[in-house]
């Protein structure tokens, strides 16, 4: 069994039902580093190319997270004076109302605008920077108890696409969906009231999603007479509310969680199981063709080439990417005879294997694109 430094950290719930569901520790994206961040420039070179880096004071926290309901009581039942500064980022923005509702704290709608408007401020606009972050130590204040997004979003994986497929493509649509349908059943358990409830149902809040950018969003206000209705008999004790929504959730096993959320959160979850084996697996694919990338830079025999993202380039000798040729959907096997007999170069399966991780060698069903 892998040891906890050889496995990915979840916070606590998500990291209690994914063991269950999944039977084993999630191996360490080690190449996604926060305290000496991977985004950040490393020389000149780096600093004038074409490759997107980050602020390395803000790094990839320039984001407002949806924290739904249990995750919020979790953070203000955390008693431990290293979450107080957390603690106290939520409190705050429970106090602003902006995008509180029984379900918890949504994404603030002008945050959500420029979001989605500005191309190239993320990991690099100050102005984006997350409210949970604590600059005084680079790191974020909420860490044990994120949400499903800052639980699964790396610049960079070990394992190339295989990683990006199992976190971005799997776990976190599971998590995200295992959130959503828990926060509506705590809402339902705690009988926010008739009036509340068709009050979320037919605005859009059961949605959870920012509102439209009114002027009082501006300003950073609510009208308070749709913020009472929204809560019911429980306005003026959200902080309440949210805890007790952690209570409901925290004794819940893997199986009564599977039992309360819906068929998408099933259906996720039978597709983590599948990624989570191709991510522990170092098995070849018995046919592989060359894919396309693209060049980002080049330095002294060495590219460096994108595939998957942008954000996770792989630095491959020139010398090694004139052999993708040989690889045309023949068996890989035969592929690596050839190379050796027309090569004189003996390729060893932990460098192809990466080169599969990183969608450089494919197998010949897989669709291409550049």
């Amino acid at each position: 069994m892998a040891s906890d430094t050889e496995t990915e950290p979840l916070p606590g719930l998500h990291a209690k039902w994914m063991a269950a569901l999944l039977g084993g520790g999630i191996p360490r994206e080690s190449r996604a580093t926060c305290n000496d961040c991977a985004m950040r420039p490393r020389d000149a070179q780096d600093s004038g190319s074409e490759t997107t880096f980050f602020d390395p004071v803000i790094k990839c926290c320039t984001y407002v997270p949806t924290l739904h309901n249990f995750l919020v009581g979790r953070v203000l039942s955390d008693a431990d004076p290293g979450a107080q500064y957390g603690r106290a980022t939520v409190q705050k923005r429970i106090a602003d109302a902006v995008g509180v509702t029984p379900l918890g704290l949504a994404q603030p709608p002008v945050h959500s605008l420029l979001y989605r408007s500005v191309t190239d401020g993320f990991g690099r606009s100050r102005a984006l920077r997350c409210p949970h972050f604590n600059e005084d130590g680079g790191r974020c204040g909420i860490w044990r108890n994120r949400n499903a997004t800052c639980s699964t979003w790396f610049c960079k994986h070990l394992r190339g696409h295989v990683g990006f497929e199992f976190w971005r493509e799997s776990l976190h649509p599971l998590l995200q969906a295992v959130e959503r349908d828990l926060a509506r059943w705590c809402v339902l358990e705690l009988r926010v009231g008739e009036e509340a409830l068709r009050q979320m149902m037919a605005t859009g809040d059961w949605l959870f999603e920012a509102g439209a950018v009114t002027g009082e969003a501006l300003d950073n206000r609510v009208d308070p007479k749709a913020y009472a209705r929204l809560w019911g008999e429980w306005r003026g004790r959200e902080q309440e509310f949210f805890r007790r929504c952690s209570e409901l959730v925290q004794t819940l096993a893997w199986a009564d969680v599977l039992a309360f959320c819906g068929a998408e959160a099933r259906g996720y979850a039978r597709l983590t199981q599948q990624a989570y084996a191709r991510l522990t697996s170092t098995d070849l694919p018995a046919r592989l063709r060359a894919a396309p990338y693209q060049v980002a830079q080049t330095r002294a025999g060495i590219r460096r080439v994108s595939t998957y993202s942008m954000l996770d380039p792989l630095d491959a000798p020139e010398s090694v990417l004139q052999l993708l040729q040989y690889f045309d959907g023949r068996p890989t096997a035969d592929a690596l005879a050839l190379i050796a007999a027309e090569r004189g170069v003996t390729l060893d399966a932990a460098l192809v294997r990466k080169l599969v991780d990183f969608k450089l060698l494919v197998p010949p069903e897989t669709p291409l694109s550049a």
